[in-house]
């Protein structure tokens, strides 16, 4: 069975943003990578969604050697790892290396209950 963060990563690149929001609990915090505040509710996390993968050649990649899961109990995992996010086509594609962290409930219905991303600095 494929974890939750693969889900995420396969609906965002296809653009399904219904499908997206479905993979995170009513109550979910977001702390996005291109957000000023945190998003508390299934509308804003939403918005979000919707204003990125509208975006030309939009997309993410996950650094799948570097993720790591960690059991906290419960069926509750923390993800934590790298990825980078995407879009445009050409030379006007851009690129922004993030982290991130996700804390999954994988009970009986598998969601994701909190997810802080943030771009790496380039120092």
């Amino acid at each position: 069975m494929r974890n939750l963060t693969d889900l995420w990563n396969d609906r965002v690149n296809a653009g399904l943003v219904d499908e997206v929001c479905a993979l995170y609990a009513r109550s979910a915090r977001l702390l996005a990578t291109f957000a000023s505040k945190s998003i508390d509710n299934p509308e804003g996390i939403r918005a979000y969604f919707d204003a990125f993968t509208t975006r030309v050649g939009a997309g993410v990649s996950f650094d799948q050697a570097g993720t790591l899961r960690q059991d906290i109990g419960n069926q509750k995992f923390l993800y934590t790892g790298t990825y980078t996010f995407f879009h445009g086509e050409g030379e006007a594609r851009q690129e922004f290396p993030a982290r991130y962290t996700f804390l999954v409930d994988e009970s009986s219905d598998p969601k994701i209950l909190h997810h802080h991303s943030s771009v790496i600095p380039q120092l």
